[in-house]
């Protein structure tokens, strides 16, 4: 038994709509063309990477026009539903997240719906999982279990877990945000979503890798032009692709390796059709391989696990250093120490000196998490607070959630701009001036009442 993968590429660097839609297609033409799996009146869902706000072009969340295109092709086949679904990673709402990233902009510009997975509002049912390994059965949200055909689309990008995360580290992002949050972390993660997928398995898999993410993933990456899409009906297949195109060790993922075992794929062997992979392939950087490069004191102790306390901290720490924003909380609070687990500090009254003292997770010792001078944060694992935990640690929630804020604005108004239909670019360029006119009158209004007061005329 052989996997197929399909690779188009271009040296064109600029994405119009025409040119990444050429790409998506040839792909799945490769594939015997996208009637080989939607039929008249079929529903269609699209579960892209939208893990957290940052854009397509910082390497991090799957290309806006990656999804209009999709969207546009299955709608040609005669899909009667199309919808864009996603549970996003962070503590805000999954159409939050796709109204930043531009996939709102797109869905609506192109007739699709959007679907938050990760919502309470949206209807789980219970599934019995036959054959699962970690778990027998797991509540998923109705529109992934209704869909008559799935496409997975993920980002080709670098991720501190394994080499990479593509296809089948997407479906993390398929189930209900809060069950997630309870069995996400531990050493059973990978199986347990691998369960998942045995009865959510995607029709298809179509990868943006056009601008992919190198260093240090899922959200700290760099970005990196290939000017690749990969598309296949195997999921694990998939992975192993995005991995060897990024010049990485696809014997390293335990993602595919665990999905294999489960028959939802192979790991080889593949065969490619298109471009050739030794073509376009690249020797991504691989991200850092221990903490020694943040400039502040950070202490890894026993009982934490990458995937669980210890990648979330880390993941929001890569970002934040990347942005910018840590050199900010330094030069404001000092240098900052951060201890995750259990481990001693020698120089735990020096460092309280130093910087703000964060400790995170109950497996710290007891004499760290007890201390008035430190800020502590329970929870094992601690997941999807750790961006605001770790602000109100260092003193500066409000500052902090400003500054989210101000990037999350600045995106969605690029996005907009670049991806909607003319009323969502005029609501988008409107709506800040008005904003902006309120705020001037009621200065004004403040300043006149003061002068009334004041006896200044």
């Amino acid at each position: 038994m052989t996997a197929t993968v399909a690779i188009t590429h271009t040296n064109e660097k600029h994405r119009s709509p025409e040119r990444v839609e050429k790409l998506v297609e040839g792909a799945l033409d490769l594939l015997g063309g996208i009637g080989q799996f939607v039929k008249p009146g079929h529903t269609v869902l699209i579960k892209p990477n939208q893990t957290v706000y940052y854009s397509a072009e910082e390497g991090c969340t799957t290309d806006p026009l990656v999804v209009a295109a999709l969207i546009r092709i299955v709608k040609r086949a005669g899909a009667a539903r199309v919808q864009v679904a996603e549970s996003s990673g962070g503590f805000f709402s999954s159409l939050e997240c796709m109204s930043i990233t531009g996939v709102a902009a797109v869905a609506e510009k192109e007739g699709a719906e959007l679907i938050d997975l990760g919502s309470n509002e949206t209807p789980n049912r219970t599934v019995a999982i036959a054959g699962g390994r970690v778990i027998q059965s797991v509540p998923l949200p109705v529109p992934l279990l209704d869909a008559d055909v799935i496409i997975n689309a993920p980002k080709a990008k670098n991720h501190h877990i394994e080499p990479i995360t593509g296809a089948l580290k997407n479906w993390v992002g398929a189930v209900n945000q809060q069950w997630r949050n309870q069995h996400h972390g531990d050493v059973d993660m990978i199986g347990r979503f691998m369960d998942i997928m045995m009865v959510t398995r995607p029709t298809l898999c179509v990868v943006d890798a056009l601008i992919a993410g190198e260093g240090d993933g899922p959200i700290a990456n760099q970005p990196h032009w290939i000017g690749c899409i990969l598309a296949s009906t195997d999921p694990v297949a998939t992975d192993i692709a995005i991995c060897r195109l990024l010049g990485h060790d696809w014997r390293k993922l335990n993602f595919a390796r665990e999905a294999e075992e489960r028959g939802l794929g192979i790991r080889e062997p593949i065969e490619f059709v298109g471009t050739p992979l030794e073509e376009v392939a690249i020797e991504a950087w691989a991200g850092h391989k221990d903490s020694n490069y943040l400039p502040i004191n950070f202490l890894i102790g026993k009982h934490v696990t990458l995937p669980g306390t210890t990648g979330h901290v880390k993941s929001v720490l890569d970002s934040m250093l990347r942005r910018g924003d840590l050199n900010d909380v330094i030069w404001l609070k000092g240098t900052p120490t951060i201890m995750v687990g259990e481990i001693d500090d020698p120089l735990f009254e020096e460092h309280l000196k130093e910087g703000p003292y964060i400790v995170f997770d109950d497996a710290a010792k007891p004499k760290y998490k007890s201390d008035p001078r430190v800020y502590f944060i329970p929870g094992h694992p601690v997941l999807q607070t750790a961006l605001p935990e770790l602000m109100r640690g260092f003193g500066l929630s409000w500052p902090g959630h400003a500054v989210m804020k101000w990037q999350q604005f600045e995106r969605w108004g690029k996005h907009n701009l670049e991806y909607g239909a003319p009323a969502r670019k005029l609501t988008t360029i409107v709506k800040p001036l008005a904003g902006a006119a309120l705020l001037f009158l009621a200065l004004g209004a403040a300043a006149k009442l003061a002068r009334r007061f004041t006896g200044d005329t």
